[in-house]
């Protein structure tokens, strides 16, 4: 069969979804039965260097003219004022047309409205109905009409894990035949590039001595507050020497209130955020800390509490959602709106040695698990379901 893969416009600033969408990548292209076409128009360099290794599947972009025509219809509805959304239907008809497409795979909350093939989305969180408070009324809004009309769409969808099948099963009213679970093999990460050999200096970061890393954007309900005011806590109680780097975009939210927060606390000279990095720089960052700590108040899945534990690093995280799972010893866990709760946790991480141990110990019996889930059966499984049915 011939298959789709749908990611125009993947990049590093879409953390979680685009790792996610790399990993999938990754797995798919290990299949002997099916043929994939790969629709990527940006050029990321993950994806063109997974391409690259598997010249038997093919890179899908616009040729110059259609790109030329879509340029001109902007300019004319920019000189006119009518709004006009330029869409990929056309487009998407015509590869699977051209290729003999049958299934096309989205593996994020999206899907291109084409009825030729069969479709499949990856439905990663509805946080938005957990949460709303991080969202405008307006976000929420559209969420829920594209969301729905996604789901409604999909032939397939695949989901990471049970909980996120439950909410779409409850707020969507959909039949749960359709929702597959598949956990992602945690295997030929970007991670498994490296080894010691590739570790760097840090110290054109600022960073000199120990340090704990939280390597997230910084989206509110990634929960960096609440870290910011675990250190705080620490401090008033002559902690001050614990360095902490958070790694990843820096959103609106870090000027307006993370930013803020760290002045009039004096947090100054013990937290950096140097935003998006380098793969090396990020590697060395996990190699060379003392541990991790992910404070998330809604995850689906945390791709830095499984790099941690596969890397053989220290992790402590919140007790939301799937991490409790993942990391399976509570003695790791906080709750994530309790900063004392966090204060005491990244203390033991930070000063504790035998606690580290256990951690890393206790990582090594989940990596295991991590690495082996049988994802691409489950996936073919799937695809071949689809191929039988109208």
């Amino acid at each position: 069969m011939n298959i789709l893969y749908y990611i125009p416009d993947i990049n590093q600033q879409m953390g979680g979804l685009r790792q996610y969408a790399v990993a999938l990548l990754k797995i798919l292209l290990k299949d002997k039965e099916n043929k994939y076409f790969i629709y990527h128009e940006i050029n990321d360099p993950e994806i063109m260097n997974v391409l690259a290794k598997n010249p038997h599947h093919v890179l899908i972009k616009r040729d110059k003219w259609e790109f030329d025509k879509i340029r001109v219809k902007r300019k004319v509805t920019a000189k006119t004022g009518i709004s006009l959304e330029i869409n990929d239907n056309k487009f998407i008809d015509k590869i699977c047309s051209k290729f003999k497409i049958g299934i096309v795979h989205c593996p994020y909350q999206y899907l291109p409205e084409t009825k030729i093939p069969k479709l499949i989305c990856t439905m990663h969180d509805v946080q938005e109905l957990h949460f709303p408070e991080y969202f405008t009324a307006e976000s929420r809004a559209e969420r829920a009409v594209k969301y729905l009309k996604y789901i409604r769409g999909a032939d397939k969808i695949i989901v990471s894990y049970t909980h996120v099948k439950q909410d779409i099963i409850k707020y969507f009213n959909t039949p749960a035949n359709i929702i597959t679970v598949c956990l992602l093999e945690m295997d030929n990460l970007w991670i498994d590039k490296y080894t010691d050999k590739d570790i760097i200096s840090l110290r054109p970061l600022g960073i000199d001595g120990d340090f704990v890393i939280y390597p997230a954007n910084t989206w509110q309900h990634k929960n960096h507050i609440k870290l910011l005011e675990a250190l705080a806590i620490l401090k008033q109680q002559s902690y001050n020497n614990i360095k902490l780097v958070c790694t990843g975009h820096k959103t609106p939210y870090f000027d307006d209130c993370l930013q803020p927060f760290i002045e009039q606390n004096n947090l100054e000279n013990q937290v950096i955020f140097p935003g998006v990095l380098d793969e090396v720089t990020l590697y060395s960052l996990y190699k060379t800390c003392l541990g991790v700590v992910v404070p998330t108040i809604y995850e689906a899945g945390s791709f830095p509490v499984m790099e941690a534990i596969l890397l053989n690093v220290p992790v402590i995280c919140s007790n939301v959602t799937s991490l409790p799972e993942t990391i399976g010893d509570d003695s790791f866990i906080f709750d994530p709106l309790n900063a004392q709760d966090i204060a005491n946790k990244l203390l033991k991480l930070w000063g504790d040695d035998e606690y580290r141990q256990r951690s890393i110990a206790n990582g090594s019996k989940q990596a295991g698990r991590l690495r082996n889930t049988d994802a691409l059966n489950v996936i073919k499984s799937v695809y071949s379901e689809l191929a039988t049915t109208n």
